[in-house]
Formats: structure tokens, C-alpha cells, sequence
């Protein structure tokens, strides 16, 4: 758990002196979405273009995840410090999801700015948008550790991101369209199918992580 903490916050603390990763992530979502709100689409694909915004913006953002490690070789500094592959992923991605997740925050309140809409106040609405940050979070982590060294990288990831985590994408959007609409129906199938694909992202990452670090 030492080594979990110490990955976590150095990530963290890095990011917040660098202030470049999230501002960057937080003006592509924002521009995604007045995009899409001054081309006129209805309120109805509201939820579909937050949850593709979001994961645009994570995509671009999580490609760069691993770009200290393998600029200065911090990976296998990890490796000869004998730290655990499995606990160098969950630390990465516990990292990203705090950066997608609050992303997610800022499309919430763009998306209540640009497409007039009311979020209610449910209890559902935030364990759809944890979760899907998480599916997205678990499998983009993965993915960019295996591009790190990929010199595009930040073109390959987004490719790659968007078709895999389809399903969790197409899930969290009807959740939230569900959640957005006066007469919405119960989200359980959506919300267990979300927590299904994080639970399944992370487990192939915890067993493959330790082949991409290696390589």
C-alpha cells in the first residue's frame, strides 16, 4: 500500500505544479460540447454527447499517463524497486480517474450551459458518472502504458479507447439520457453493466500489466 500511495500522489502533485493535463482536457470537453450545442442538436442527444465528449477528452488525456515513466525511465526504477505490476496500474489509474472525473464535473456544468439542461439531484446520476469514469479510467490506463512508447500515441489511443469501451460508453449515455428525462425509467441494467466492464477492464489489466511494463 506504500508504494500505491507514493505512485498516487507523485502523479498527482506532478499534475498540480504542471497544470497543463486537466486545463487541456477541461477546454477540449468544453469545446466538444459548444460545438455540438451551436450546430443545434436537441437535449435529447444531450447525454449521448457528454459521455463522447468525456471520452474524447480522457482519451487525450490518458495518452500522456505514462510519458514521465518512460521519459525518465521511472518504470523500471519501479521494477528494480521490486513494486508489484499490479500495484503500479492501480495507482496510475486511481491517478486518472480523479483528472477524468473531474473533466466529467466541468462537461456536467458545460452541458447544463450550452444545451440548458437540469441535472436532477440523484443518487443514480452519480454512480453512473463514477462508473463510467471508471470503465473508461481502467481501460485507457492500460492502453496508454502499452503506447507509451508509441511516438503517436496521443492519434493511437483515442482509436484504439473509443471502439473498446463502446459498451460502457453506450451504457453510461442511456443511463444518463434515462436520468435526464422527466419520465425516466430505472438505470439498474445500465449501472450493473457499467460496474460489469470496469470489473472486467481491470482484471486483464492486472494480468497483462506486468508483460507491458517488461516491454
Amino acid at each position: 500500500m506504500r508504494a500505491f500511495w507514493a505512485i498516487l500522489s507523485k502523479d498527482l502533485v506532478v499534475e498540480g505544479r504542471a497544470r497543463d493535463l486537466l486545463p487541456a482536457m477541461a477546454v477540449l470537453v468544453l469545446l466538444l460540447l459548444a460545438m455540438a450545442g451551436a450546430a443545434g442538436l436537441r437535449a435529447e442527444g444531450a447525454a449521448a454527447t457528454l459521455w463522447i465528449a468525456v471520452a474524447v477528452a480522457a482519451a487525450t488525456g490518458l495518452a500522456r499517463s505514462f510519458h514521465q515513466e518512460t521519459e525518465q525511465e521511472q518504470l523500471h526504477g519501479l521494477r528494480l524497486a521490486a513494486v508489484d505490476p499490479a500495484v503500479i496500474y492501480l495507482a496510475k489509474a486511481a491517478a486518472n480517474f480523479v483528472i477524468v472525473a473531474a473533466v466529467e464535473i466541468i462537461a456536467v456544468g458545460g452541458l447544463m450551459i450550452f444545451f440548458d439542461i437540469a441535472i436532477p439531484p440523484r443518487p443514480t446520476a452519480l454512480a453512473v458518472g463514477l462508473l463510467g469514469a471508471a470503465a473508461l479510467v481502467a481501460l485507457g490506463t492500460l492502453l496508454g502504458a502499452m503506447l507509451a512508447a508509441a511516438r503517436m500515441r496521443e492519434a493511437l489511443l483515442p482509436v484504439l479507447l473509443l471502439p473498446l469501451s463502446a459498451p460502457a460508453v453506450m451504457a453510461a449515455s442511456g443511463a444518463t439520457a434515462r436520468i435526464f428525462a422527466s419520465t425516466g425509467g430505472p438505470v439498474a441494467a445500465e449501472i450493473r453493466l457499467l460496474a460489469a466492464c470496469t470489473v472486467l477492464f481491470v482484471a486483464a489489466a492486472m494480468l497483462v500489466f506486468e508483460y507491458v511494463v517488461e516491454d
